[in-house]
């Protein structure tokens, strides 16, 4: 099968958080929706493949911006990674694994830039406010809308890993019916 990738990778200040949303003020700073190269057979490798293209552009960027921080002698800006996949958000942090051999690589250079800090959180996001899907699904959420008109995005949260660098991480999770009633928005996100 062959699917649609898309991200929005966003330069944003995390301004309130909480267990269930956080909320996310800034602007788009790269965005992608293209065709998978690679014939996938799969949803979650579709996840896995737009997660890591994603994932290399924000490094990619975080790092131009972070040398700019240095020579400024300003604090580095956190990659946060994003999904509203639970199977790839389980596989990155409970570690979980494919047998295809191309998918495992992937999986592994993510779970790596986590562990050497390149990534500094991963949260599985509520699908209403991821901002991807609305380059990739036909029947789209105001998520995208709502960051490009008033430089906000609410997330509601599903799961996180909970990363004190004193203990040993942990995860979390909501439930979603817990979530019901909060506005929705977003950050950085891939589909």
């Amino acid at each position: 099968m062959s699917s649609q990738m898309g991200f929005v990778i966003v330069l944003g200040n995390e301004v309130t958080s909480s267990d269930t949303n956080f909320m996310i003020r800034g602007n788009i700073v790269h965005w992608s929706s293209v065709k998978c190269k690679r014939i996938t057979r799969s949803v979650l490798a579709s996840e896995i493949y737009a997660m890591a293209h994603g994932v290399d552009i924000a490094i990619a960027i975080g790092g131009t911006i972070n040398m700019i921080m240095e020579r400024l002698n300003l604090p580095k800006v956190p990659i946060v990674v994003c999904t509203n996949s639970q199977s790839l958000y389980n596989c990155l942090v409970k570690l979980g694994t494919t047998k295809e051999k191309r998918l495992m690589i992937d999986i592994m250079a993510m779970r790596e830039a986590y562990e050497r800090s390149k990534l500094m959180d991963i949260r599985w996001i509520d699908s209403r406010d991821n901002p991807a899907d609305s380059m990739t699904k036909a029947g789209c959420n105001a998520a995208i809308e709502n960051l490009i008109n008033s430089n906000e995005l609410n997330l509601r949260v599903q799961g996180w890993v909970n990363r004190d660098r004193n203990t040993k991480p942990t995860t979390k999770s909501t439930e979603l019916s817990n979530l019901e009633g909060t506005e929705p928005t977003h950050h950085g996100a891939t589909e």
